[in-house]
């Protein structure tokens, strides 16, 4: 996790976001390659929050985790979110942690709509929102 590499704490947070839902761009965030995601529901499947690392600016939040996404100059940028999911690989996430499903009383149909859904829209905004990181970060 970048914000661990980077000084900051890790913890568990108050609560397990798992599912689709959009991110919350802060002022920083809409000045970033992370405006391309504004309204877009993203794939969240943590129970973790990170704190800032020194220099570090926030850039996205959501009602339940205040960290959503992270810059540190132009070569760090870390979503706490999962950006380059393609919807057709839900379905190894769905298997793969079923058990975390269970234990969040979320039924495996929900995402798999919610990815369904998400994607037209999700996929070139993520395109866009890496390249232009890249870009900007020299590569």
């Amino acid at each position: 996790m970048p914000a661990l590499a980077l000084g900051a704490q890790v913890t568990p947070g108050a609560a397990r976001e798992i599912g689709y839902a959009p991110v919350r761009p802060t002022p920083e965030g809409t000045a970033s390659p992370l405006r391309h995601l504004a309204g877009v529901p993203v794939l969240h499947w943590h129970n973790d929050m990170f704190g800032i690392p020194e220099n570090a600016q926030v850039l996205a939040d959501t009602p339940a985790c205040p960290h959503q996404a992270f810059a540190l100059g132009t070569r760090i940028l870390a979503p706490q979110f999962h950006l380059g999911t393609p919807a057709q690989d839900i379905e190894r996430w769905l298997v793969g942690h079923a058990e975390a499903l269970a234990a969040a009383d979320i039924h495996p149909a929900e995402p798999r709509r919610a990815a369904s859904e998400a994607a037209p829209e999700l996929h070139p905004r993520a395109i866009a929102t890496v390249t232009e990181w890249l870009t900007a970060a020299g590569c």
